[in-house]
């Protein structure tokens, strides 16, 4: 668990005595959040969400004399973008920041650089927790365009004609990823929104626009997850199209073969009747002409297929 306290008008690693602190712990340091908890009267229920193993949806609760948030993270995952659940404990002197990970979020880790450095944050611990909301959600946008840009590449795949199969599975991969990030932060839009309209006391009322400004950038994720689930379906009309073509071209080239055929089995037809009188069939050229009727039906059926453009 790493302890940052506010002293001297700035904020500095460890805890001191009175004043303002931020607290950041992980899975391992399960006996030192219920010790938080018992400090601060953290609700069980809240505790309890925080050990849970499962992914929760984005959620804001208003305790009293405290907020309990959770924040959606996302991650690289093996398969594209993934969401990991952030839990925050935010009072009027208080931030507890916890998540399953021990290697804290990039978040966390960009804000504490960012303290270490000297640089200036929003005031008061209302301040930090917008300082890692804002954070969070700031990373989400270039995995998000990383995917547009990913079906961009899926599409001319696809239009190329290359490994249609498989260009045809990712996109709809991509789809349902989109579609289940979006249903994900949905909640948290609303609670952002929340947040800025000066809601709770424990938001100071000099940061709450700036939870306002985090909401746009969320919400400016949850177009563009929109956009990536209509490339999607341009991707997928693509895709039939492309299947539609190939079996178009399937079919013309068996009709033809069909059409060219028919000469041959025509006169075939005729030819191998049982009778006896029929012209040719005793003569010593008869066979030769036969053939040269089927080849040159089929040469004449083939210019002329070829005059008309149909192959």
């Amino acid at each position: 668990m790493r302890i940052w306290s506010f002293a001297d008008g700035r904020w500095c690693e460890g805890e001191r005595a009175g004043g303002q602190h931020w607290f950041d712990v992980h899975r391992a340091d399960e006996q030192a959040l219920r010790d938080l908890a018992r400090r601060f009267e953290l609700h069980h229920l809240a505790i309890d969400d925080c050990l849970s193993p499962y992914l929760h949806t984005p959620k804001l609760e208003d305790f009293e004399g405290y907020l309990f948030a959770v924040l959606a993270d996302m991650v690289d995952g093996p398969e594209g973008p993934e969401l990991e659940e952030l839990d925050v404990f935010l009072g009027r002197d208080f931030l507890i920041t916890y998540h399953d990970r021990t290697e804290p979020p990039n978040a966390i880790t960009s804000l504490c650089s960012a303290i270490q450095n000297g640089m200036a944050v929003r005031p008061g611990v209302s301040g930090l927790f917008y300082e890692v909301a804002d954070r969070t959600v700031d990373a989400m946008i270039p995995r998000v365009t990383a995917m547009a840009s990913e079906l961009d590449d899926i599409e001319d795949r696809i239009f190329s004609g290359a490994d249609v199969r498989e260009n045809h599975r990712l996109v709809l991969a991509r789809r349902a990823m989109a579609g289940h990030l979006r249903r994900l932060l949905t909640p948290e839009l609303q609670f952002l929104l929340r947040l800025g309209r000066g809601e709770f006391t424990a938001i100071d009322p000099v940061n709450t626009p700036y939870f306002r400004d985090v909401y746009d950038h969320l919400l400016r994720v949850d177009l563009a997850l929109e956009e990536v689930r209509e490339d999607t379906e341009v991707a997928l009309n693509m895709y039939l199209s492309s299947l539609n073509n190939r079996l178009s071209e399937v079919m013309k080239v068996l009709a033809v073969v069909s059409a060219l055929a028919l000469p041959g089995t025509l006169i075939t037809g005729v030819f191998g009747t049982n009778f006896d009188n029929v012209p040719g069939l005793h003569s010593n050229w008869g066979f030769a002409i036969m053939m040269a009727g089927i080849l040159g039906a089929a040469g004449g059926m083939g210019l002329f297929f070829r005059h008309r453009g149909w192959f």
